[in-house]
């Protein structure tokens, strides 16, 4: 099978004259974040006390609400922010990895249907349900304490348009008889979980699910250098993959394309982009300017 991968490394700041994000907020949340995770950390292994967590049933391991500033945010563990949401604006994209799985635009900017494995805080289920009001979405998540809180990040009702489903989300991909043009997989795993959602089975399922021209997207969450065995298992089932290293190399967002040999003209996409970006506030050229295609 012959595979084309391409490395993109995102320059957002080269866009800011676009959208004014304030990087310094959500900067200022991660610190925030990640100074609880070592004060809890170092509490449970040299106290004879452990500090309770901030807001969260010690007795409960799974996720939760935290807020600072205008940021809300669903949490599991201390180590791992699974959404972000900026209370004043619920549809924006606060994460960056979030940001770059949108940039399926660039090879359908009009998809007529999108299917979302994990949930979560429904950063892309909201975002898609008011930038794309011609697609259908469907998503899907199998933790039943995350459906619990969709409320608290304005997660719109299920109608017309947008369908949430409790199940899991291999099962779906695999049992369901629908197709879709656009499929999202932001799965969160805690290391100790065995994953289906980066089986060989759950790929190959995955392309078969996706309509002509469809595209996947998939957000591996691992640190950089131990998401091999999942690209491999990506290259067995994909002809060409574009991977987009993201939150400082902490998060590998992977496109795959259902067709054979699908075209990489980047005169073309960063025309795209130009137009997207009229109506999108996405940094789309910052992600065009980066795809180099590797040579077969």
């Amino acid at each position: 099978m012959s595979e084309r991968i391409a490395f993109v490394e995102l320059d957002f700041d080269g866009e800011a004259n676009f959208v004014s994000w304030d990087t310094h907020e959500i900067d200022n949340f991660l610190d925030h974040i990640d100074c609880i995770d070592r004060k809890v950390r170092w509490s449970e292994r040299f106290e004879a006390h452990a500090v309770e967590r901030p807001q969260q049933n010690p007795q409960r391991s799974g996720s939760f609400v935290f807020e600072f500033g205008d940021i809300r945010s669903l949490l599991a563990n201390w180590g791992y922010v699974q959404s972000a949401m900026s209370i004043s604006d619920p549809t924006r994209l606060m994460l960056e990895y979030t940001q770059a799985m949108m940039g399926f635009l660039l090879f359908n900017s009009s998809p007529k249907t999108i299917e979302i494995i994990g949930l979560g805080g429904g950063s892309l289920a909201k975002y898609c349900h008011r930038y794309l009001p011609g697609a259908t979405i469907r998503a899907v998540e199998i933790d039943e304490d995350v459906l619990s809180v969709s409320d608290q990040f304005c997660i719109p009702t299920d109608s017309d348009r947008l369908e949430i489903l409790w199940a899991d989300g291999y099962d779906f991909v695999t049992q369901d008889m629908r197709s879709t043009d656009v499929l999202l997989v932001d799965d969160f795993n805690s290391d100790n979980e065995p994953n289906q959602l980066s089986s060989t089975s759950f790929f190959r399922a995955c392309r078969a699910r996706l309509n002509p021209g469809g595209v996947l997207v998939s957000n591996l969450c691992n640190p950089q250098g131990r998401n091999q065995p999942t690209l491999h298992r990506l290259r067995e089932s994909f002809n060409d993959l574009v991977t987009v290293p993201v939150e400082a190399g902490m998060n590998l967002v992977v496109f795959a394309f259902a067709d054979e040999d699908a075209p990489f003209n980047l005169e073309k996409l960063r025309l795209i982009a130009r137009d997207l970006q009229r109506v999108h506030p996405l940094r789309l050229s910052a992600l065009v300017r980066g795809i180099v295609p590797d040579a077969r």
